[in-house]
């Protein structure tokens, strides 16, 4: 009997194969870089440095998704800042108003302010009084 089970020393359990080729439990949110692609846009003059909203999205741990619904909830307030608008046609349900851009300072604010509310910590949707710090944080840089 022991000889028909040789073939299957490598089952978890019955019908499955442990995995393979993988790299064990994925890295925490802190290690992971947000910044790793910047995008440049001149500001009045200046060349500015900015990131999409996929860059904020890694940097809290959250979904693009989530980020959109936020601003649509009043959340999280807008960046206040937008790439330039696209000339040529848009793809099916796509505004042309330009793609959201945030500062590495709104970021790095964000981030603390989230810390605070815990919104990274335990996966807590944002509350208004974070929206309320965020937008104070926001005139601030602006300002």
């Amino acid at each position: 009997m022991s000889d028909l089970l040789k073939g299957f020393d490598d089952l978890d359990y019955p019908g499955r194969r442990k995995p393979v080729n993988r790299d064990g439990p994925r890295a925490s949110m802190e290690t992971e870089v947000w910044d790793a692609k910047p995008t440049f846009y001149l500001v009045r003059g200046e060349r500015r440095e900015f990131f999409f909203i996929s860059a904020l999205a890694k940097a809290l741990g959250y979904s693009v998704q989530s980020i959109r619904s936020w601003e649509d909830q009043g959340l999280l307030p807008n960046s206040g800042y937008r790439s330039p608008r696209t000339n040529g046609r848009v793809a099916g349900g796509r505004s042309d108003k330009g793609r959201r851009l945030w500062t590495r300072a709104q970021i790095d604010g964000i981030l603390a302010l989230a810390k605070r509310h815990r919104v990274i910590l335990n996966k807590k949707p944002p509350t208004p009084a974070f929206a309320a710090d965020v937008a104070r944080l926001f005139n601030e840089l602006h300002g």
